[in-house]
């Protein structure tokens, strides 16, 4: 399947940028239209394909209604729009999807109200984007590493292969996601369900951490495979 990415910053265009490297046809959309989106994707993303945002869960691969019966296969749609501009995000944009939450919580970003909330009630920010987008299955992953390793670190040559995390509720969902970090070059890392995300949001003990997947279980905690 394709992949949809929300947000066209740093992030956003080396996902793209590694996706494409990886054979992964991708479809892109921001805040701008995709007319005005275009010529910044030639710069960064230049296999991109600039779409509305209304239009992202139409990344190639299929529609939600185009996926064959049974299959259990749906739209990835990765969601790198800063948390503080989450409420420019219309949840039927994603609904039917798997949405990977790969944003990050920074101390000096203003939240939506619903969003500091959550936070405040103790759930993570995870948690509280599941409930903001109940059509879509919510998978943390691909936020524990910076864009510019996004970019390259799955790729090179001769050395351990990096592992990400990747938490859901959603058995179906995370399995997807972690297909998705595998074809990117990394390993994936599976948590214990979508609140233990926490735990590679920043100030966490792997964040930014290149980490092999044994390296990562053990910080995290987690049992040998």
């Amino acid at each position: 399947m394709g992949l949809g990415i929300l947000g066209a910053g740093r992030a956003g265009t080396a996902l793209a940028r590694a996706a494409q490297s990886a054979g992964i046809p991708v479809r892109i959309a921001a805040s701008r239209p995709p007319r005005a989106l275009r010529l910044h994707l030639a710069q960064y993303a230049p296999r991109a394909t600039a779409v509305e945002a209304a239009e992202i869960a139409d990344a190639p691969g299929g529609h939600p209604d185009d996926s064959p019966a049974g299959s259990g296969i749906r739209p990835l749609v990765v969601l790198m729009v800063p948390q503080e501009d989450m409420d420019a995000v219309d949840p039927e944009w994603v609904r039917g999807t798997v949405l990977v939450d790969a944003t990050n919580r920074w101390s000096d970003e203003p939240l939506p109200g619903w969003l500091a909330e959550a936070l405040r009630q103790g759930r993570s920010s995870s948690e509280a984007l599941a409930a903001r987008f109940p059509g879509a299955a919510v998978v943390k992953g691909l936020n524990h590493i910076s864009h510019w390793d996004l970019d390259t670190a799955g790729r090179a040559a001769g050395t351990e292969r990096r592992a990400l995390g990747v938490a859901g509720d959603d058995d179906g969902a995370v399995r997807q996601v972690a297909d998705l970090t595998r074809r990117l070059g990394f390993d994936p890392v599976v948590l214990p369900g979508l609140a233990a995300g926490r735990s590679l949001e920043p100030g966490g003990p792997v964040f930014n951490q290149p980490l092999s997947a044994e390296g990562l279980r053990r910080a995290l905690g987690l049992p040998d495979a």
